[in-house]
């Protein structure tokens, strides 16, 4: 159970690691996406972690190509259908032995799994009691004043809001912010939100009433889970912090098409609320954490979404990819095509009656082998192993399976050493798959690390460009009071306003250049990772079709083995 565990840990992390690089790879490429589609990428992003760890069985999609599948002779004559040649089926068609260490004493998995679940624990008693907190925060609030319970009525109904949810005032927040699931209140911070004018009140209450239209706090609940599970993936705190960032912004953006406010009056609301680290993670903040997040989202103000009809295919397809990467499907094989090794000798063939794939799922085939005291191979459930061991004796090497209902054990060598042979192909294919999946988990946290730097560079750029906006704004301005200059002095004044406005353009131009020179410098490395991610993939695939086709040989051989040893009788009926 515990190498279970384990195993889909790694397998979850590795898969989850994939996916936040392809987010993070489409999202730096294209860079007009709306913050809306951003923030529903990295959600996905954070939902694959938790789909990988929950569905244990990925839907197979039968699409390869069928593998020629060569069974060979046997010692008796058994007639069997088609269905007979695979061995223990998984729910999803495909054989597995897995190797289950029996340790005798505690292993360096069970400590591991130990740890996990410690840091799982200490990570849900944390939310819990911030949980308990955001309560009493609402306990203790009081009621606002009728203005502003009017306002919140009013942007409900604007934004399409069916319910108005309750507006209270409270000494215990910083900043504007909603929380509840079942019945959400918007929680504003008591004096700093009065004295702001009457035009900033109304965005940052608009802002907190789109977090409920958009259901924010419910889909904040998978990037938050996936946060407490994976605690220990630096990859899970980045995609939760992109969502984050991008569902602000997207807030943000809803903000200014409804008010019909400007991107330099809402960065002024931005600034006057400050920096404010969240209080709870079933909560939403309008005010930004850190003055990274500040700037990025400064920055991201001027940055709108096309809305023609080509950038919303490109977002469409975008979406659509990252779906089907956080959808828990795998390509597999077709059903094999069966083709009997009739070899001379005085040995009869086996001989396979027609079935259709479906029998053959229906066919169940489970067996345990004990190699040693601490390696046991298996196909079937840990209840099969408590099964096999009754029949063992003081160590022994042992093969229980069960073949049509009935159960057998097998203690003959020869038997037993052909049986460990059949999967050594298999697994050496299965270790070099773990290889290849711990180098990409590697190169995916270098493309992570590269990402957020990328990333802060894209803000610093967008902050100056902000202010190369605003100071060609004034340049415009300018222009227009030219001819309205009358005396000598005013015109001075005049040259040299515009001597300073030039002055610091060439000063913002110059660091503009010099932080392209810096991305310029990051592409390069992020495009080696993207290469050997590339190369990866393709030894990945390989080997899984390799995997499948040795796999397809391995379940034919072992049911004709097996059979084979029933017919002769060195298999011993049981049960």
């Amino acid at each position: 159970m515990l190498s279970t565990i384990a195993g889909n840990l790694v397998r979850a992390s590795v898969e989850g690691a994939a996916v936040v690089a392809i987010v993070w790879v489409l999202t730096r490429l294209l860079r007009r996406l709306s913050p809306a589609t951003c923030t529903l990428l990295w959600w996905c992003a954070a939902a694959k972690f938790i789909l990988a760890l929950a569905w244990m069985a990925p839907v197979q999609i039968p699409v390869l190509p069928a593998p020629v599948v060569s069974v060979q002779q046997a010692p008796a004559r058994v007639t069997t259908a088609a269905a007979g040649v695979t061995g223990g089926l998984t729910p999803s068609g495909g054989h597995t032995a897995d190797a289950v260490a029996l340790p005798p004493a505690v292993s360096w998995t069970m400590v591991l799994v130990v740890a996990w679940i410690a840091g799982v624990t200490l990570a849900v008693g944390a939310g819990v009691r911030r949980w308990r907190q955001v309560a009493a925060l609402v306990a203790t609030s009081a009621a606002p004043p009728p203005a502003i319970e009017t306002m919140a009525a009013d942007l409900a109904r604007r934004i399409g809001l069916r319910r108005v949810p309750r507006v209270r005032i409270s000494d215990g927040v910083r900043t504007p912010l909603v929380l509840g699931m079942f019945r959400p209140s918007v929680l504003l911070p008591a004096g700093a939100f009065e004295v702001l004018p009457e035009r900033q009140q109304q965005m940052a209450l608009c802002h907190e009433l789109t977090h409920l239209k958009r259901a924010d706090l419910w889909l904040g609940c998978v990037p938050a889970i996936a946060e407490r599970v994976f605690f220990f993936h630096p990859l899970v705190n980045l995609a939760a912090r992109e969502y984050a960032l991008c569902r602000e912004a997207a807030c943000d953006a809803r903000v200014l098409a409804v008010l019909e406010a400007a991107p330099q009056e809402y960065g002024r609301l931005l600034l006057a609320l400050g920096l404010a680290r969240p209080r709870a993670t079933l909560a939403a903040a309008g005010a930004p954490w850190s003055f990274s997040t500040l700037k990025r989202r400064i920055a991201m103000l001027d940055g709108s979404s096309s809305r023609s009809i080509r950038s919303r295919l490109v977002a469409a397809t975008v979406v659509g990819i990252a779906v089907l990467a956080t959808a828990p499907v795998r390509l597999s094989a077709r059903p094999p095509a069966i083709v009997p090794a009739v070899q001379p000798g005085p040995r009869p063939a086996v001989e396979f009656a027609p079935a259709d794939w479906a029998a053959q799922q229906e066919r169940d085939l489970n067996y345990v082998m004990f190699i040693n005291d601490h390696h046991t191979t298996m196909s079937g459930s840990m209840r099969d192993i408590e099964r096999a061991r009754r029949y063992r004796r003081s160590g022994e090497r042992l093969l229980w399976f069960r073949h049509d209902g009935r159960e057998y054990v097998i203690r003959d060598p020869q038997i037993l050493d052909e049986v460990a042979a059949l999967w050594v192909a298999v697994g050496e294919l299965g270790e070099k798959q773990g290889k290849l999946g711990s180098e990409q988990g590697e190169l995916g946290a270098k493309q992570g690390e590269l990402g957020a730097r990328q990333g802060r560079l894209g803000a610093e750029q967008g902050v100056l460009g902000a202010r190369q906006g605003t100071l060609g704004a004034r340049q415009g301005v300018r222009a227009a009071r030219e001819n309205g200059l009358q005396t000598e002095a005013e015109r001075r004044k005049f040259e040299e306003e515009g001597r300073l406005i030039e002055r610091e353009m060439r000063e913002l131009d110059v660091q503009m250049r010099a932080l392209d020179a810096k991305m310029r410098e990051l592409q390069k490395p992020m495009d080696d990772l993207s290469e050997q991610m590339e190369a990866l993939g393709k030894q990945m695939e390989a080997i899984g079709l390799k995997m499948e086709e040795e796999q397809q040989k391995a379940e034919a051989r072992m049911r004709t083995l097996l059979e084979r040893s029933i017919a002769s009788g060195a298999a011993q009926l049981v049960k």
